[in-house]
């Protein structure tokens, strides 16, 4: 192992590298005379035999090819000398070992902060504050966080919605349960048509109380599952799709640290002066190739990863929702049903009379001893009367909830 003057680490290795159909094995090389005593790997093109071998990595040292020593070379002949030698190549190479962390400088820091800065920012109007910026094409992922925040706004207020339904029935379950209760006890102090009239009615709403309990424990269920939607699906996604952004600006900001250090050794070949760091072997420039290439494979992992989260968050959003709609209305639907079947059987049983054309019930309202208890039962009648009226309106053929309202 060998230590440079940058701090870099140098580990010798060899690598024998085959030919691909172009006679050619994926590299792309930099330095070499006149201006760099080494020669070092640029880049190593994807799905190429380099590339599929994996030992060589941006940022090596070229130092030799099939035992040909290349130091002093210039980089056209190093190309040459590969392209014309048999396959497989044989390269020896200084392996550069890059410590995690240490290309993250202050410089990267500042143009991670100005990439996301101007990520909601048009071209037109960064051209105009003169902020340079690397663009990653057809990214679509970026966009996917307003589509997010737009997913939680609409489960927020049908969750809301749900929750007020939900509460409103609870409530009339309750009302209804001491109602029925309220009836059969009053029935116990009336004659026996009287009692059978009260208690049938009171046993209606003792149903009506378990039928609307058991709407509101499926309005419940579908709220747990809709909530854990919300409160952990999308968040997880949010949070991965933050890392993706990290990620992203991270090799963004390599990319332009590499492409401004190369527009600099292009200008000073100009003149006859070198650029300091390529006399010293231009291990600062290596090092960012190096660090470049670990955040492409960090941002390459962490899109793929997103990619899957989001796709199982759309397939649960178009057809989990479905699903949980259509158990709601269905859950409406057998609740009015049910309701609706258990009265008109209790009034089919007493021939289908109403109360208050029952002559026994018009007696109890006008010769009744107690006060109290007229009133009690006149109010019974009347609310009665008035849940017959509405069952009987209620069409099962018309849909129970809006979906385009909720």
């Amino acid at each position: 192992m060998l230590e440079s003057q940058r701090g870099a680490r140098l580990i010798a290795d060899v690598a024998e590298i085959p030919k691909d159909d172009k006679n050619q094995i994926g590299v792309a090389i930099g330095g070499g005379a006149p201006y760099c005593p080494c020669l070092y790997v640029v880049q190593v093109f994807e799905n190429s035999p380099c590339a599929l071998d994996r030992r060589i990595n941006p940022g090596d040292e070229l130092i030799s090819v099939n035992g040909v020593s290349v130091k002093g070379y210039e980089k056209i002949a190093v190309a040459e000398l590969i392209r014309q030698s048999p396959s497989p190549v044989k390269l020896s190479f200084n392996k550069i070992i890059v410590e995690q962390g240490q290309g993250q400088t202050l410089d990267i820091f500042l143009k991670k902060v100005k990439h996301r800065f101007i990520e909601y920012m048009d071209s037109e109007s960064a051209d105009a504050f003169g902020l340079s910026r690397a663009i990653l094409c057809n990214d679509l992922l970026a966009k996917l966080v307003n589509r997010l925040d737009a997913h939680v706004t609409f489960y927020t207020e049908l969750i809301n919605r749900l929750q007020d339904y939900s509460k409103y029935l609870y409530q009339m379950s309750r009302a209804q349960e001491g109602l029925g209760n309220a009836l059969c006890e009053l029935a116990v102090y009336e004659s026996s048509i009287d009692q059978e009239f009260f208690s049938d009615i009171g046993q209606c709403h003792r149903i009506f109380h378990k039928e609307q309990a058991l709407l509101v424990s499926k309005i419940q269920d579908v709220l747990d599952t809709l909530s854990n939607y919300v409160n952990k699906a999308i968040p997880d996604a949010k949070q991965s799709l933050k890392k993706y952004l990290d990620a992203k600006f991270e090799y963004l900001s390599f990319c332009l640290k590499i492409k401004e250090m190369e527009d600099e050794e292009v200008q000073m070949a100009a003149y006859p002066e070198c650029l300091m760091r390529m006399q010293d072997g231009n291990y600062e420039y290596r090092v960012m190739l190096r660090c470049r290439q670990q955040s492409r494979q960090n941002f390459i992992e962490t899109r793929n990863h997103v990619m899957v989260k989001i796709e199982v968050l759309d397939e649960k959003h178009v057809r989990d929702l479905a699903v949980q709609l259509r158990t709601i209305i269905t859950a409406f639907k057998n609740f009015h049903g049910n309701s609706k079947d258990v009265l008109k059987e209790r009034l089919k049983s007493r021939s289908g009379t109403c109360p208050a054309d029952d002559s026994k019930s018009e007696q109890l309202l006008q010769n009744g001893n107690d006060d109290e208890t007229n009133t009690q039962a006149r109010l019974i009648v009347e609310a009665t009367e008035n849940t017959i009226n509405e069952l009987e309106l209620i069409s099962l053929d018309e849909p129970l909830v809006d979906i385009n309202e909720l």
